[in-house]
C-alpha cells in the first residue's frame, strides 16, 4: 500500500496498527479492535467509530479513552455528516461552538475540546466516520492524516466483515425457515393424527373397546415420533458444542419426571463438537440405556457422565439396580439374542469408529459405556 504520510515512523505505526485486522471476519469485533488500534496510533485522548446503520443514521459502535452513552446522529447532524458531505476530514477547535448533537454533548461532558471527523467510505458506499478528540487543544493535521490512511486500510476489511455478518444472518434465517417447514411437515402432521385418533377413541370407547385400544396405542406411537422430531429440531438450533450436553440433560430430566428415577448428568472436560453422526450415536445410547433402566433395572437412580478428552468422547450410564442377569453376553453366541436393543447400538458405535461396553457395577448395578473418537480414525 502507498501511504501519503511523510514520516517513516508514521508508516511503521500504520503497518502495526492494521496488522492482524484482516483476519477478523466478525464486524463488531473488527470495529472494536480497530478503534483500539486507532487510539494507539493517533495523538488523541478519545477515539470513536460510528457506522451508518442503513437508515441514514450514524451509530457509535466503539469508543476508546472515554465512556460515552449511546450516540445516534441522524443525516446532516454534526461534524461527522459534514465530513461525509465534503468527502474530507473536518475539525473543530472547540466542541462548545458546534451545533449541539448527541456526540458533541457527550464529548464536551467528558472534557473534550478539539474534535476531528474523518469519512470512512469504500468506493461510493458510505460506511461511517472515524472520530478523534483531544482535551484542551485542537487536533493536529498529522493526526487527521494518520486517521485518513488508517480508514483507507480499514474500509475494505469492514466491507468484507459486514458482508460475512449479513451472510451469517441470512444462513440463520434460512435454517429457521427450514426447521419451521420440517416441523410443519412432520411434527405438525403427527399431532394432527393424534388429534384424529383421540376423536376416534371418544366415538368408539363404549361400542368398540378393541378399536379404542388400538387408537390409544397409535396415539402413544405417534406422540413419541412427534416428540422425537421436536427434540431433533431443538437440537439443531443449539450451538454445535452445546447441543449434545443440553440434549442429554433434557432427556434425563424428562426421564426422571416420567419415571420418578433420579437422573443426573455430569459433563467433564471442555465440550467439543463430535460430528452429527457420532452425537446421534451418543443420544441413541442414552435413550436406549434409560429405557433399559426403566424396564429392567429396578433402579432408584442413574448417573450419566459425558467425558471429553483430547481424542475421544465417552458417555456412561451407571444405575444402582439389580444388575445384569446371569450368563449375559454383550456379544451373544449364534442363535442367542442379548435383547435390550444392543445389537444395533454395537453396530452403530463400531461404524462411528468407537466401542460399546455393558458391565456389572462394583455395587451390583449396571454400566453402559460408549467411547467415540473426536477425530476421524486413521
Amino acid at each position: 500500500m502507498c501511504y501519503t504520510v511523510k514520516s517513516i515512523e508514521d508508516v511503521r505505526r500504520l503497518v502495526l496498527a492494521t496488522r492482524g485486522l484482516s483476519g477478523l471476519a466478525n464486524g463488531p469485533t473488527l470495529v472494536t479492535r480497530a478503534c483500539r488500534r486507532m487510539f494507539e496510533l493517533v495523538d488523541a485522548d478519545v477515539t470513536a467509530i460510528a457506522l451508518d446503520d442503513g437508515t441514514g443514521t450514524l451509530v457509535l459502535r466503539s469508543v476508546e479513552g472515554a465512556a460515552l452513552p449511546d450516540v445516534r446522529l441522524p443525516t446532516g447532524t454534526g461534524l461527522g455528516w459534514r465530513a461525509l458531505a465534503r468527502s474530507m476530514p473536518v475539525t473543530t477547535g472547540d466542541c462548545g461552538t458546534e451545533p449541539p448533537d448527541d456526540l458533541v454533548t457527550a464529548l464536551a461532558a467528558a472534557g473534550i475540546r478539539g474534535l476531528a471527523a474523518v469519512p470512512l467510505t469504500f468506493g461510493d458506499s458510505v460506511l461511517g466516520v472515524l472520530f478523534a478528540g483531544a482535551r484542551g487543544r485542537r487536533i493536529a493535521p498529522r493526526t487527521t492524516l494518520l486517521m485518513t490512511e488508517f480508514g483507507a486500510s480499514l474500509a475494505p476489511l469492514l466491507v468484507t466483515a459486514l458482508r460475512a455478518d449479513r451472510a451469517g444472518r441470512l444462513a440463520v434465517e434460512e435454517e429457521r425457515q427450514r426447521i419451521a417447514q420440517q416441523l410443519h411437515d412432520t411434527a405438525g402432521q403427527l399431532l394432527f393424527q393424534i388429534s384424529m385418533s383421540a376423536k376416534e377413541i371418544q366415538l368408539c370407547a363404549w361400542t368398540d373397546p378393541d378399536g379404542a385400544a388400538g387408537a390409544a396405542r397409535h396415539i402413544e406411537s405417534t406422540a413419541a415420533q412427534a416428540s422425537s422430531h421436536l427434540r431433533e429440531a431443538m437440537h439443531s438450533l443449539l450451538p454445535a458444542v452445546d447441543a449434545l450436553p443440553v440434549t442429554l440433560r433434557r432427556d434425563a430430566a424428562a426421564f426422571a419426571a416420567r419415571t420418578g428415577i433420579a437422573a443426573e448428568v455430569v459433563t467433564l472436560g471442555s465440550p467439543s463438537h463430535a460430528g452429527a453422526e457420532r452425537e446421534a450415536v451418543l443420544v441413541s445410547v442414552l435413550r436406549e440405556g434409560l429405557h433399559n433402566v426403566e424396564k429392567h433395572a429396578g433402579a432408584g437412580a442413574v448417573l450419566i457422565s459425558l467425558v471429553y478428552q483430547s481424542h475421544q468422547v465417552t458417555l456412561a450410564l451407571s444405575d444402582d439396580g439389580k444388575g445384569l442377569p446371569e450368563g449375559f453376553a454383550l456379544n451373544p453366541l449364534p442363535g442367542r439374542s442379548p435383547g435390550l436393543g444392543i445389537p444395533g447400538l454395537l453396530q452403530r458405535a463400531a461404524g462411528a469408529g468407537g466401542a460399546l461396553r455393558m458391565d456389572r457395577n462394583d455395587d451390583g448395578g449396571t454400566s453402559l459405556r460408549v467411547s467415540l473418537p473426536l477425530v476421524e480414525p486413521a
